[in-house]
């Protein structure tokens, strides 16, 4: 009796210091932000004050609650992740500043369009030309910046963009919108992606509120599809919910969960995938027979659930980046193929199955692409060039001719790139490249990615090597195609190094590349989740003291 009380005593003990520990990180959190935001922008006016006031006080609550929660409670990753990511998202939506996040001009352009047409085809914004002769249209909606987008911005972000932002929350009157230059690049790719942003705009329209409203309301709809569906990913995945879970509170991650960009729901579809194909190989199915409502198939047995789920995710990826996603389905497939497909008599149906699957592959490229736009696109023009988007570009068949100009743009680009990647990875650089962290947090950021891929001794599973070689390809897959495709259309004849590739083209498959590698060795530590939250909300609140502190 007196040891159990001792054993109890001790672990009270142990969460209390624990608890101690988080209260400090929080309050030096607290005091160096305050130090450093108010003190390197004095003069900053009450917009920016404001927010960061909102900031520090709100994240620094959240640190301490997750961290009660996790050493008290010990709530699990599943069921304490939307409400950090509710909150942390909310944040972002006014941390990266309105128009920050890369092509965002585009992705609120295309969901204005389409609110607009929520609106009714008799709603049209009057049109006209600025001394520039671009377009611009009048809207209901107050605008950061009516320059935008200009190559005259400043190579940092300043306190004016948030000050604009966030004041204009109060200014309700329409006579105070601004006239605002039409963005006039919209986005080919995912009009459906756009419909919940469109939404949130067309409420706030609705409404009669400004820019800042419209934008945050359609941001926040945008924000809300993704927590859902990676809620639901870390939920269903049998294993390695700690890499998700680190992945998607990434600065990178959390900057385009909080925006107009598709790239969100593409990073959650992914996860979705992912998710699935494990659980399907090794999750817990014993009480999968009792399931009212199952699909029998050849390898097993899935709910409609799942199913839908499935193919929502694969409507969604067809619709973006042309399509470069489609091999990520493949997933489930390759990790839960039955080998009875291919004895006997079966093997001779699968070989058919599969050699129709090609051909109709074959014919949709043909048919959509063209044959003279496929010779054209291999071969080019004469010396081997190709027109791009009406900018000259480099043919496929030049790199096959002369390897060497090749391996000196791949050269090259690894030279100038050598850390860039993992700097956005890490959260270094966000938005137009504009905003930039301190490389202590970044290193800290890819240190909890990192130890995210360790196995722990409570985490039971056969991870094959085979498994692991096709889940790791076709994670590399997307990003080596993407990659390909920023070379051939993206790097032009003038050119010196491969140009256009981005740390955040990897997110979306980063998981997949993550526990292909993972899971290897079996250390013992107790609470281990619990723990990987509490340091995950501590990266991200220094994170958004750094994005504040270095404005």
């Amino acid at each position: 009796m007196n040891y159990l009380y001792a054993k109890y005593k001790y672990s009270n003990k142990i969460k209390l210091l624990r608890m101690v520990a988080v209260l400090a990180v929080a309050i030096v959190c607290f005091t160096v932000g305050c130090v450093r935001i108010f003190g390197h922008n004095p003069d900053a006016g009450a917009g920016f004050r404001g927010f960061s006031w909102f900031v520090l006080i709100v994240v620094g609550i959240l640190v301490v609650v997750v961290g009660y929660l996790e050493i008290y409670r010990e709530i699990e990753i599943g069921k304490i992740y939307p409400v950090i990511a509710l909150t942390l998202g909310i944040v972002y939506i006014a941390l990266i500043p309105a128009f920050e996040t890369p092509d965002e001009h585009a992705h609120f352009n295309t969901a204005y369009m389409i609110s607009d047409e929520i609106m009714g085809d008799d709603y049209n914004p009057q049109i006209g030309t600025d001394e520039t002769g671009k377009t611009i249209l009048i809207r209901d909606a107050r605008y950061v910046d009516a320059n935008f987008p200009d190559s005259s911005f400043p190579n940092r972000i300043d306190t004016s963009q948030y000050e604009s932002f966030m004041n204009s929350f109060g200014a309700i009157d329409k006579s105070q919108d601004v006239t605002v230059r039409a963005i006039w690049k919209t986005s080919s790719d995912g009009y459906y992606m756009y419909f919940l942003p469109a939404v949130g705009i067309t409420i706030a329209r609705v409404l009669g509120l400004n820019f800042s409203w419209a934008y945050a309301f359609g941001a926040m709809l945008n924000m809300l599809l993704y927590v859902a569906m990676t809620t639901y990913a870390i939920n269903k995945i049998p294993f390695g919910k700690r890499v998700l879970f680190v992945i998607s509170f990434l600065p990178i991650t959390l900057q385009q969960a909080s925006s107009f960009s598709y790239d969100c729901i593409v990073i959650a579809c992914c996860m979705v995938v992912c998710a699935q194909a494990f659980f399907l190989k090794y999750g817990d199915r014993s009480n999968r027979c009792s399931w009212k409502w199952n699909i029998e198939i050849p390898v097993i047995r899935i709910s409609i659930t799942e199913l839908l789920m499935y193919v929502f995710c694969a409507f969604c990826l067809l619709n973006v980046k042309r399509g470069v996603y489609i091999i990520i389905f493949l997933l489930p497939i390759i990790l839960c193929v039955n080998k009875n497909w291919f004895a006997g008599r079966k093997k001779y149906i699968s070989i058919s199955v599969i050699s129709v699957i090609v051909v109709l592959a074959v014919l949709y490229i043909v048919f959509f692409g063209g044959y003279d736009r496929i010779v054209a696109f291999l071969w080019g023009v004469p010396q081997n060039i190709r027109e791009v988007n009406g900018v000259s570009g480099v043919a496929p068949i030049e790199y096959i001719q002369n390897p060497s100009r090749l391996f000196s743009l791949l050269k090259n680009y690894i030279i100038s790139e050598k850390t860039h990647i993992f700097n956005q990875l890490g959260g270094g650089v966000l938005g137009f490249y504009r905003i930039f962290i301190t490389k202590k947090i970044v290193a800290f950021n890819l240190l909890l990615l990192l130890l995210s891929m360790i196995r722990y001794r409570e985490e039971n599973y056969a991870f094959s090597v085979g498994n692991r070689i096709f889940s790791f390809l076709i994670g590399l897959a997307p990003v080596v195609i993407t990659f390909m495709a920023m070379l051939l259309y993206w790097t032009f004849p003038w050119d010196t190094k491969v140009e256009g590739f981005q740390g955040r083209y990897i997110i979306p498959t980063l998981q997949i590349m993550m526990l292909s590698f993972g899971g290897w060795q079996k250390i013992r530590i107790p609470n281990v989740d619990n723990l990987f939250i509490i340091l995950t909300t501590i990266s991200s609140y220094v994170s958004c003291v750094s994005v504040l502190g270095f404005v």
